[in-house]
């Protein structure tokens, strides 16, 4: 049953592809009747390479100007012939400088603000109440930061015809779910910004950037580490077969 499996894998994949396969040795044309499909394996004519057919090296893969990225901690991925999914887990993929102070910052300033707010609407203190309601509003917002930084995630769902990205559950108001046309696409990369400064010293986020053919870089993603933005950077460019290029600025 496995070697059924197997092989019935390896015939789709040719027959997406359309044989359209190099060697990843010597990149080679790999021909139709130098494929085996039956010991998924094949044979590269011009160097001889055996080559196992499971092995994505040579479906289409193309070699980028950087070192491949590993798959980061907090990343799952599903390739499918008609979609890319990539759900990235914000506690694992996020940035974390300055969130621990935050935390703490947070716990302290609602141990203060919630009690003596509690107490006012028992005791009727509306107009209490509300001269202390920015600090409660800024308690209160801290609070469910940190609570989408620690349960929110988000899912890059790609195809030929768009790239959609969604965070879930909880709703940031100042960052929107987006969608862009893969037409509309040109090239990807990551760059880094300051997300915040404690004690004058900067902590760094990242952000990935789509450049449209008019030159436009549109946001797609932004807060998570470095890792986390190239490697989604790498396998949307694998997906939709866009060559990578140098952009001034882009980190590597």
């Amino acid at each position: 049953m496995p070697e059924e499996i197997s092989k019935e894998k390896v015939q789709t994949k040719v027959k997406l592809q359309k044989l359209d396969m190099t060697c990843p040795q010597c990149d080679h044309p790999i021909d139709g009747q130098d494929i085996n499909i039956n010991s998924t394996l094949a044979k590269c004519s011009h160097c001889q390479a055996i080559l196992f057919m499971e092995d994505e090296a040579f479906f289409g893969r193309k070699q980028r100007n950087r070192p491949e990225m590993m798959i980061p901690e907090g990343t799952e991925v599903l390739h499918l012939p008609s979609s890319l999914d990539i759900r990235t887990k914000w506690n694992k993929a996020r940035s974390q400088g300055g969130t621990w102070f935050l935390l703490l910052f947070a716990v302290l300033w609602n141990i203060i603000i919630l009690p003596a707010a509690i107490t006012m609407v028992a005791t009727g203190q509306i107009f209490g109440l509300l001269t202390m309601s920015a600090h409660l509003a800024v308690g209160l917002g801290l609070a469910y930061y940190l609570l989408g930084v620690y349960l929110n995630y988000t899912d890059i769902y790609v195809t030929e015809d768009e790239i959609s990205i969604v965070t879930r559950p909880l709703k940031n108001p100042f960052t929107k779910n987006r969608v862009l046309k893969t037409k509309d696409i040109k090239q990807l990369f990551v760059s880094r910004y300051v997300s915040s400064t404690t004690n004058g010293i900067a902590s760094y986020a990242y952000a990935l950037y789509a450049i449209d053919h008019d030159g436009k870089r549109n946001l797609l993603l932004k807060g998570m580490n470095k890792e986390s933005q190239l490697y989604i950077e790498q396998e949307i460019e694998h997906y939709l077969d866009i060559e990578d290029e140098r952009i001034p600025g882009e980190v590597s």
